[in-house]
């Protein structure tokens, strides 16, 4: 089949190359009922000029970019990378190319890509809580975009968000139930919201069974896995061991068990384990490890389908999913007494 260009465009249309011509750079000098026909038959045979032109033409580039902080790679992301699936296919089903690009601040100054400085894009995702300099710096160019797990609290930005408060009672209320009342909490206390709300929810679940914790239980200094290792090494250095662990992350209770393990003890025969996320390592690591699952899925597809909503000017509003999904597995058993 023959590449469809602007003289087989004009043939269709009944119009001179020059009048496509015109059309396509968004130019004075051709009726509307004309300029509307040639716009259908592009559309129709699927005609790309160039990407300039196709811009002026239909106003959109096609073009969606997943923006993240330049310190954190979305693509190197265990937490995020069903989300990065997931996008890309929904993406593809809506003939939208997916760009990953990265912002940050250097010099003092918000650093933003040149894919969205030249407008080279229709929307943004964005993953996570990003530098309030970028927000605002981001907001100049009035680029629909989204944000997709931010843990900070902005009613003027559309978000797609989980419920950390109701993921860690369910998994403490769990660990309950399999009748553990020492349970040791290894979190971050610099992630503000998120951190507000999984301690509120671990704190909830305790409250309503009346179970109080010793103060040297509790660790806040997790980042990763290897510093989760040394905030379960703490806890396991005190003279009074905990039954149970609930951690906020599945990449610390990795760390944990690894440390629980160190220590010549079983996970679960020994210590419980339980964290939110289920990431899939979850699922590998020995013992597989019991979690909340954040359906990342299901945040991926709403967040382009509000973003998508706001590309058109339609209305979106923030939306957060269900995180009560308990996966059962291994690292966690019932405590005989």
């Amino acid at each position: 089949m023959a590449k469809t260009n602007i003289k087989e465009i004009a043939r269709l249309a009944n119009v001179s190359p020059a009048a496509v011509s015109i059309v396509i750079n968004n130019k004075k000098g051709v009726g509307n009922e004309t300029r509307k026909k040639i716009k259908e038959i592009i559309e129709k045979h699927q005609y790309v000029p160039n990407p300039s032109s196709r811009r002026l033409l239909f106003n959109r580039t096609n073009n969606i970019a997943v923006l993240s902080e330049k310190s954190t790679s979305p693509l190197k992301h265990f937490f995020y990378s069903e989300i990065n699936t997931t996008i890309l296919e929904e993406c593809e089903k809506l003939d939208y190319n997916l760009v990953f690009a990265s912002a940050g601040i250097k010099d003092g100054k918000v650093r933003l890509p040149n894919v969205i400085k030249s407008y080279d894009v229709d929307g943004i995702i964005i993953y996570g809580d990003i530098d309030i300099m970028v927000l605002n710096e981001l907001k100049k160019f009035e680029i629909p975009f989204i944000v997709i797990d931010s843990h900070k609290k902005d009613k003027e930005t559309l978000c797609v968000n989980a419920d950390y408060f109701i993921a860690a009672y369910t998994a403490v209320s769990h660990l309950i139930e399999m009748n553990h009342k020492n349970i040791a909490y290894i979190g971050n206390g610099l992630l503000n919201d998120f951190s507000t709300q999984t301690f509120s929810g671990y704190k909830k679940a305790l409250e309503e069974s009346e179970i109080i914790m010793p103060l040297n239980w509790f660790e806040m200094d997790a980042t990763d896995e290897q510093t989760a290792f040394n905030c379960m090494k703490k806890i396991l250095s005190c003279s009074r061991k905990p039954t149970a662990v609930f951690c906020i992350a599945d990449t610390f209770a990795i760390g944990a068990i690894k440390c629980i393990k160190s220590f010549g003890l079983r996970v679960p025969e020994d210590i419980s384990v339980i964290s939110i996320d289920d990431i899939i390592l979850s699922q590998y690591i020995e013992p597989a490890l019991t979690t909340v699952k954040i359906d990342k899925v299901e945040m991926g597809r709403l967040a382009l389908q509000l973003l998508i909503k706001k590309i058109k000017g339609k209305a979106a509003e923030n939306v957060t999913i269900p995180s009560d999904n308990l996966i059962i597995r291994n690292s966690v058993s019932f405590l005989q007494q």
